[in-house]
């Protein structure tokens, strides 16, 4: 009987433990309630409202609105629809959760409003809800189509928009997948106004000493000229382990703003398909509420350094994918926003390095160069007579997005990640220190055996760490390399070859006394 017990707790504790990582769409009910008088769809989860989507032409935009997490507390701004006393009244437009940009054909499809002069009314765009397509309860989804247009009713680009609906735990999600064809030519100029965005409480907002606007219950404004911060807790993280201010205008995989109200511990996360363009988007997060993914605004968040303006031609396609948790009660932890990650993307994120053992490294012949510290720490060291060494996976690794965390411990450091093996001129390696050559450090350049440096990262003195931590980001899909340092792309190449497989490498160059760590060694396949 003991015996049966000890199995059956086992078990509970299993699915309790693993909980986040089900089959979220299997356990939530979802029921659309259509009101066509006041052209919204109610959404209720497992019996409960979760949000409405609003589809009103009045606005000039659909909208999700409110959005209540599973506790009930609404995680998004009431103004300008429903204004609550105490909350910020700047930026009528940021209503709900929405989908639009900054600069599509010249038209700002972002900003546009009721508070908008009539006479700069042609600077703007609106997008129209034209059907719903279908309201499947048993699947959780609602699909809809629109139409992008000029406010004076030029048809630009058609939409067509999935919403996925469910639960799991104390989790809702959202998933939307978006889908928009060109009517005509269009160009997506660079715009730090966009894409995937959501306007949350006060209480969720970063504190600021920043002036802002206030409304009374009876819709009167008031500037106020210092904040009272009362109850304001909110912050930011990245995947790249970035907080607060220091997120907006980098690049994620997904961004968590997290904050306590009322003793309720509240999180919005959102994330970014590998699969949309600009992947890890760059992230819209300011202290004011506004909490948004931008896969197209290149060179608005790098100071110039990238450009984009994406374009489509009549008749092309492009397609979005993002998801949205909305989670109260136990804090969502990293480990359980990665579970989440991975159902999403449907690349399953693998742990090269667990901070246990190698397993999946082929140690060289009378290791000298590699441990593991009690902390679970990757430690390479030159061995005395600097001989030098190579660490491979034993794996070979196509087209990838890795990411690892290193920190420079002591000595001139002159290591680097192998991409694909170590194939003369053909598989470069990304650098990380100083180069034996130049003498100077290269830090996230790529490295050609026999043929050096054919370009130089941008601003890696501004963004690395010298007595820290620092995460890499490398994405690698054919013979383009793109490099992440501390959630800020550095670089941006591509090779004159098209690779060949081959695994995963970390150098420890000879000929130095030298030691770095590692550690958070993740690997996705594309």
């Amino acid at each position: 009987m003991k015996k049966v017990l000890f199995v059956l707790l086992s078990f509970f504790l299993f699915i309790s433990c693993n909980e986040n990582v089900k089959d979220s769409k299997n356990i939530s009910k979802v029921l659309f309630n259509k009101d066509s008088e006041n052209m919204k769809i109610d959404v209720f989860l497992n019996g409960k409202f979760f949000t409405s989507y609003i589809y009103n032409k009045e606005y000039p935009k659909p909208i999700l609105f409110p959005v209540k997490a599973k506790s009930g507390l609404t995680v998004t701004r009431g103004f300008p629809l429903n204004p609550i006393p105490g909350e910020r009244t700047d930026h009528p437009h940021q209503i709900g959760h929405w989908f639009n940009y900054g600069n599509v054909n010249g038209l700002d499809f972002w900003n546009n409003s009721d508070a908008i002069p009539k006479k700069d009314m042609h600077l703007y765009g609106k997008i129209v809800q034209t059907k719903i397509l279908e309201l499947n309860n048993k699947k959780g989804y609602l699909l809809s189509t629109s139409q992008w247009q000029s406010n004076l009713g030029e048809h630009i680009l058609t939409e067509k928009t999935k919403f996925i609906f469910s639960e799991l735990g104390s989790t809702r999600i959202i998933d939307r997948i978006t889908e928009l064809e060109a009517v005509k030519d269009v160009s997506f100029k660079d715009n730090k106004e966009g894409l995937f965005a959501i306007r949350v409480i006060r209480q969720m907002e970063l504190p600021s000493k920043k002036a802002g606007k206030f409304i009374d219950s009876n819709g009167l404004v008031t500037d106020v000229k210092v904040l009272d911060n009362t109850g304001v807790n909110g912050d930011y993280l990245s995947s790249e382990g970035l907080k607060g201010g220091d997120v907006w205008g980098t690049r994620a995989r997904w961004v968590k703003l997290y904050s306590k109200v009322n003793d309720q511990n509240i999180s919005i996360t959102i994330m970014d398909s590998p699969k949309n363009i600009g992947h890890p988007s760059y992230w819209h997060a300011r202290d004011y509420g506004l909490f948004s993914a931008n896969n197209l605004g290149q060179s608005a968040f790098s100071q110039g350094r990238e450009v984009l303006n994406f374009s489509l031609k009549s008749g092309e396609k492009i397609k979005f994918k993002h998801r949205m948790l909305i989670n109260s009660g136990d804090e969502l932890s990293t480990e359980h926003i990665e579970n989440f990650y991975n159902e999403f993307s449907e690349n399953k994120t693998v742990k090269l390095f667990n901070g246990k053992n190698l397993n999946k490294w082929d140690l060289p012949k009378n290791n000298l160069w590699w441990s593991i510290n009690e902390d679970g720490i990757l430690v390479a060291k030159n061995d005395p007579k600097q001989i030098g060494s190579n660490l491979f996976t034993k794996k070979k690794y196509s087209n990838f997005y890795l990411e690892l965390d290193f920190k420079f411990i002591s000595g001139k450091i002159d290591s680097g990640v192998f991409i694909r093996g170590n194939q003369s001129e053909i598989n470069p390696q990304i650098q990380i220190g100083e180069s034996g050559s130049l003498k100077r450090d290269m830090t996230g350049s790529p490295y050609i055996p026999k043929k050096g440096y054919p370009v130089e990262a941008n601003e890696v003195s501004k963004n690395l760490k010298l007595d820290g931590w620092n995460k890499m980001g490398i994405k690698v899909v054919e013979n383009n390399y793109i490099i992440n340092l501390n959630g800020v792309q550095i670089l941006d190449y591509n090779h004159e070859y098209s690779n060949l497989p081959g695994p995963i490498g970390l150098q420890i160059h000879k000929s130095r006394d030298m030691e770095i760590w590692f550690k958070n060694i993740n690997i996705s396949e594309i």
